[in-house]
């Protein structure tokens, strides 16, 4: 042990026995080279908050984006849903329909006054429930007199007239419907070749 405390005094001579000249010079360089760390360092730290907050900027920028995209969605989806809700509801009341214009059909032929009476009320009900379908978007796709179209009439007879134009609905055996350009239920029809 007590040479390692001869050593460490004798490194201690050694410092103190080292040219005043160098130990200055020593000194005067430590302080600069510190100040410019100083410097750098907090350049540096300046350097890295201006990242940070781009970083967080742009972070921000995509969430605002992918909101903006998710609200755009939903409501899209939201309309979608909507329309589909409608179609499907008219297509489970197409019988209900069908079976209104059967009755109307039939009672016509009926001669007495309670027979008329009765056909009157069932077209009542008929155009109450073309109004309710109006309101709903929902439109009888034309029938006799219209040019054949493909994307909205089944054809179920061909017929040939003369003086009749060729492809033109003369007879409608079962409505037709849509919503907008969304075929519900396509017309069974009669066309003239």
């Amino acid at each position: 042990m007590s040479e390692r405390r001869g050593e460490a005094k004798a490194k201690k001579k050694k410092v103190n026995l080292t040219d005043e000249k160098t130990v200055e010079e020593t000194m005067v360089e430590f302080p600069e080279t510190e100040e410019v760390l100083v410097e750098e360092v907090e350049v540096d730290h300046e350097e890295s908050d201006r990242e940070k907050l781009e970083e967080l900027n742009r972070r921000y920028l995509r969430v605002c984006a992918d909101f903006d995209n998710f609200r755009r969605r939903t409501r899209q989806d939201q309309a979608t849903s909507y329309e589909e809700g409608v179609m499907d509801t008219v297509q489970a009341l197409m019988p209900v329909i069908d079976s209104l214009d059967s009755a109307i059909k039939a009672s016509e032929k009926w001669e007495t006054d309670e027979a008329r009476e009765i056909t009157e009320g069932i077209v009542l009900i008929g155009q109450q429930f073309d109004e309710a379908l109006r309101k709903l978007g929902v439109v009888e796709i034309e029938g006799v007199g219209s040019q054949f179209d493909p994307n909205v009439h089944q054809v179920v007879l061909h017929a040939e007239e003369e003086g009749e134009p060729e492809n033109v609905v003369t007879e409608v055996f079962r409505k037709g419907y849509k919503k907008g350009d969304r075929v519900i239920r396509h017309s069974m029809v009669k066309v003239v070749n």
